[in-house]
């Protein structure tokens, strides 16, 4: 993975942002939350370009409703696909049984995103063992293998799916 330009990034994120190690940046928000956004190479679907994005409380504090949160989130993801035209995904993370409150945040603020237009966002339930976990794949609508990377997604998520018990 390419680095994200901070110096590009940091004149449009309201927080400021720094990188902690490869692939991960930090922030701090008005509400002294520390957040880590974190890009891991995945190689679950494809065998390269792909990267889990994850965002990671590190204090477990709360934001409530902090639009400027969201807003750098999305400034990252931004920079990350300037220096990065790959693919992102997700998964909601699942250690304290909110993940479908995650999906459902994750979506909203998606929605509410000013260049919301510029990406896809396709989000899978899967269940396993009676949880649902929550997968997605996020790329640029102009990415020249935008049909092929949604159907190997399609696929990925149906084999699970339709897993025999």
């Amino acid at each position: 993975m390419n680095p994200l330009d901070l110096n590009r990034l940091n004149i449009q994120a309201p927080y400021s942002v720094w990188q902690v190690a490869e692939g991960a940046y930090g922030f701090k928000t008005a509400y002294d939350v520390l957040y880590r956004i974190v890009f891991t190479p995945d190689q679950t679907i494809w065998e390269e370009g792909a990267y889990e994005f994850g965002i990671l409380n590190e204090n477990h504090k709360s934001s409530p409703g902090d639009k400027q949160l969201r807003k750098t989130v999305f400034c990252i993801i931004e920079e990350f696909f300037a220096s990065n035209p790959e693919i992102l995904l997700y998964q909601c993370e699942t250690g304290d049984n909110r993940q479908a409150m995650r999906d459902r945040l994750f979506l909203r603020w998606f929605s509410e995103y000013e260049h919301s237009e510029k990406y896809y966002i396709k989000v899978s339930e899967i269940v396993a063992e009676g949880v649902s976990n929550y997968a997605a794949v996020i790329i640029q609508r102009n990415n020249p293998e935008f049909d092929r990377i949604i159907n190997d997604f399609d696929n990925f998520i149906g084999f699970f799916q339709n897993k025999p018990e």
